[in-house]
């Protein structure tokens, strides 16, 4: 996932992100709640930045990415949201298509070079071995 139960915390605060988890304390069952609004969120962001944002375990996440994913978990906490969360989500969504259209860069760097791996090895195919034209008649 893109943000934490802790990134949202630290943007909307705890007591409303308890309400709106129906909760009775910031305990397991609010975090489990907002996790499952990040996932959500984060599956709707892979759609648009996944061609533009290869996974890389070492990389941190953008700050950017953060704060969208944030934004439409937000948003869809609420069942009726109000004009605000509305303009956030948005705001979120506008933000992810002029990602992908490439308009937003995320990383700030060449996303087209390929890193340099150690021990890398490039071979040439070469023609099938076994293949319908020279399997005819058997």
């Amino acid at each position: 996932m893109y943000a934490t139960a802790d990134d949202m915390r630290a943007r909307y605060g705890e007591t409303v992100l308890v309400q709106l988890t129906n909760a009775a304390a910031w305990d397991g069952t609010a975090i489990a709640a907002l996790n499952v609004k990040l996932a959500d969120a984060t599956a709707l962001a892979d759609g648009y930045v996944a061609k533009v944002l290869g996974p890389s375990p070492t990389s941190p996440i953008p700050q950017l990415l953060v704060r969208i994913v944030c934004q439409i978990a937000f948003a869809d906490l609420q069942r009726a949201p109000d004009d605000e969360s509305k303009a956030q989500r948005a705001e979120a969504m506008t933000l992810l298509r002029d990602i992908s259209r490439g308009l937003i860069k995320l990383d700030g760097g060449d996303i087209d070079a390929l890193p340099a791996r150690d021990g890398a090895v490039i071979v040439p195919e070469r023609e099938r071995t076994f293949s319908r034209d020279r399997l005819a008649g058997f």
